[in-house]
């Protein structure tokens, strides 16, 4: 298990690398829980919550989809960016309106 904790935190310097080459016009939201990490032995689902900037993203994936539940609540666009190559993904946010700045996900594998 020690591996795996090892393995994300380089896939998360990685992506934070990714993120500071681009996308200059959003803030990040950080990792603050991943179920692979901080509730291992959770079967069928992994969790993953996202939060700064007044936002929370909360993710979950099961072998059949994933869903998304942004808090708080209302109009949001959110757009799914990956990289083929490596499997990272990340998740854009944005408001209808320009009321809150864009935010983006920090880079992960699902």
């Amino acid at each position: 298990m020690e591996r795996a904790g090892e393995q994300i935190a380089v896939l998360r310097s990685i992506g934070y690398a990714a993120f500071g080459r681009h996308d200059r016009d959003v803030d990040i939201l950080d990792l603050v829980f991943d179920s692979l990490v901080d509730a291992p032995g959770t079967e069928g689902v992994r969790r993953l919550r996202f939060a700064g900037q007044g936002v929370t993203l909360t993710v979950d994936r099961t072998a059949c989809d994933v869903e998304l539940r942004v808090s708080p609540a209302g109009p949001v666009v959110v757009e799914a960016c990956g990289d083929e190559a490596t499997g990272l993904v990340s998740f854009v946010l944005s408001w209808p309106g320009g009321l809150q700045r864009p935010v983006r996900t920090a880079w992960i594998i699902l």
